[in-house]
């Protein structure tokens, strides 16, 4: 007998516009440019989306989400890294 259950794709949570307005569009921007060059992936990308929401009061601006990232190896701490904003 199989105990084992069957793989299903992970499921994700889909932000309200009242999550995704917190998010400055330079933040948003920047989120969507690391997910879109393979820097991270989706689960990567729900698991900072979740952090920034949590640690985060209010607007979550560029800055905001560079700081949080700047442990991950996914920040240039010189803030010479990639600046492009996507919409």
């Amino acid at each position: 007998m199989n105990d084992r259950l069957p793989s299903q794709p992970p499921t994700f949570r889909v932000m309200g516009p009242h999550e995704r307005g917190r998010f400055a569009p330079e933040a948003w921007g920047h989120l969507l440019s690391l997910n879109g060059s393979g820097a991270i992936n989706s689960v990567e990308l729900e698991h900072i989306i979740e952090r920034a929401l949590m640690q985060f009061d209010g607007r979550i601006a560029l800055d905001d989400l560079r700081g949080l990232l700047e442990g991950t190896g996914l920040e240039d701490s010189s803030g010479s890294g990639d600046n492009t904003t996507v919409h």
